[in-house]
Formats: structure tokens, sequence, C-alpha cells
């Protein structure tokens, strides 16, 4: 698996929160869209370790 993934997936986490405390609202477009990124990023590294598991 990448790692560089997963630090990148826990620095958008670290940011996504601190977006949302700074705004006080989960639901600011900012916020919404470092999700949105983040999402996307645990989509990736679920398929990647989804495509370990059968290779294995």
């Amino acid at each position: 698996m990448d790692k560089q993934l997963l630090v990148q997936m826990e620095l958008l986490r670290d940011k996504m929160v601190e977006t949302a405390m700074l705004k006080q609202n989960l639901l600011h477009r900012d916020v919404i869209t470092l999700s949105q990124s983040l999402d996307k990023i645990i989509v990736q590294v679920q398929e990647e370790r989804r495509l370990l598991t059968q290779a294995n």
C-alpha cells in the first residue's frame, strides 16, 4: 500500500477538522470540499487493500 496516500489522508483529515473548528460549521463549503477529497483517497486506499487481499 502506498504510504504516501496514508500520509496525505492524515494531513487532509487534520486540515478538515481544523477548518471545521475555525469555521464552526461542518457544512461550510471548505469543510465539505476537504471531506470530499478525503473520501476519494479513502476509497482509493480501500480499493488497493481489496486488490492486495484478492492477490493473496
